[in-house]
């Protein structure tokens, strides 16, 4: 069986694959040189991802030592196509910069995006005190 070809996907492609409710998972470098990967809600905007997290989560932690991290978010078709599954893909690299979510503006957005019209939820989660991850890709492959 021939493997599928790999193709990059279109600027239109990128922004309709980035606004899916699905989960990016974000790698970060534990103290002990190990990759963590966290699943996280987000928002795509202006060439930046954007996460909130609880405050005190290792991956934060690790963050805040070290700022590299790298960025997937993938979804795969349910059907087999010709004994495969179609799948998209954008994978980044970048450096992380953590801040405070003071007035919760960016968790309300964000759980707006993944919980749309659950005010109740948008709620409750912006009134916990979080901290933005904002990570700007210094290069990414986004491949169909």
């Amino acid at each position: 069986m021939e493997r599928p070809e790999i193709r990059r996907l279109s600027a239109e492609e990128i922004s309709d694959l980035l606004a899916l409710d699905v989960p990016a998972h974000l790698a970060t470098t534990d103290p002990d040189g190990y990759p963590r990967i966290t699943p996280l809600w987000f928002l795509y905007e202006d060439g930046a991802f954007r996460m909130t997290s609880v405050e005190g989560q290792p991956h934060l932690c690790n963050i805040d030592e070290d700022p590299r991290a790298a960025i997937c978010v993938d979804v795969e078709e349910r059907q087999a196509r010709h004994g495969h599954r179609p799948n998209r893909r954008f994978r980044a690299q970048g450096r992380a910069e953590l801040a405070r979510d003071k007035d919760g503006t960016w968790t309300r957005r964000i759980t707006q995006k993944y919980l749309p019209g659950d005010k109740a939820a948008a709620d409750r989660r912006s009134s916990m005190p979080r901290v933005v991850i904002t990570l700007r890709h210094e290069r990414f492959v986004a491949q169909g």
